[in-house]
């Protein structure tokens, strides 16, 4: 009764099952959660073009979730909850006549922030899908302990193990929740793939396809980088008076995630002088 009273705000039903579950911490159990909703199966099998897919009955009293088995699982239990947050939520409507919701892995890395005006009914319930997805397997109460202190990506590589979640989903999930104006730049062999920031973080000079500035190198086994203070002329579109630190997490494969933390104390307490 509470998850139905949710209606169709992805924060709110998130929150409503978080408020009958009573988190202890660590990973949230989506599979059971599912199960426990009138998802009557999951079902894992290798996916050529989807990362997962739920059918269900046009009263949604039941239905089946579908994905990929080739994903890693912590991809898999991102997806799990992503299909769950389109059977719960009763504004979207299946994308198939069949009645079924099919999922690119491109609709789950779109993110979960919304869309300006005008976006298609398929892009927004897909960013609500991601919403409520983030929302159930971090919610605030279990990412507020590492909120505090200095932004650092151990703490992300902490989230992960702890909530069993991919590495780039906690960053994304870590620099939202920040305080401090915080961005990712997401690289593979140098090149950006794509750019997050906080709503408060200046715009970043590089895009998608370019060449990203010089990354700080590995300072152990783990991958990551100590923090380093960071030249606002080489990272910011507008170059602002403060001080911005980079660290950067090297992965397999020439993956990257570089996380860039501002600070404008320095420049406001100069010109309160």
């Amino acid at each position: 009764m509470t998850i139905e009273e949710a209606g169709p705000n992805p924060e709110r039903l998130a929150a409503a099952i978080h408020l009958q579950l009573r988190d202890k911490g660590g990973a949230v159990p989506v599979y059971a959660i599912a199960k426990s909703l009138d998802i009557v199966e999951i079902k894992e099998a290798p996916l050529k073009s989807l990362a997962g897919a739920v059918v269900t009955t046009p009263d949604r009293n039941e239905g089946s979730i579908l994905i990929n088995s080739q994903s890693p699982p912590p991809r898999r239990r991102f997806t799990v909850a992503h299909e769950l947050g389109h059977f719960l939520n009763p504004w979207h409507q299946p994308s198939h006549p069949s009645g079924s919701f099919s999922c690119t892995p491109a609709d789950l890395r779109a993110g979960w922030r919304r869309r300006a005006t005008g976006a298609s009914r398929h892009v927004t319930q897909e960013i609500e899908a991601n919403r409520f997805a983030i929302e159930l397997l971090a919610p605030p109460q279990l990412m507020r302990p590492y909120l505090r202190g200095i932004p650092d990506l151990a703490k992300v590589l902490s989230l992960a193990r702890v909530l069993d979640l991919s590495r780039e989903a906690c960053a994304r999930r870590y620099v939202e929740m920040l305080e401090q104006p915080s961005a990712l730049i997401l690289s593979a062999d140098g090149v950006v793939r794509y750019v997050d920031r906080h709503r408060e973080f200046p715009f970043v000079a590089c895009h998608r396809g370019q060449r990203s500035p010089a990354l700080p190198a590995p300072a152990d086994e783990t991958g990551l980088s100590a923090h380093v203070e960071a030249d606002v002329r080489d990272w910011l579109a507008r170059p602002a008076p403060g001080s911005l630190v980079a660290q950067t997490l090297t992965q397999r494969g020439g993956y990257s995630i570089t996380l860039l933390a501002f600070d404008a104390t320095e420049a406001k307490s100069e010109n309160d002088g």
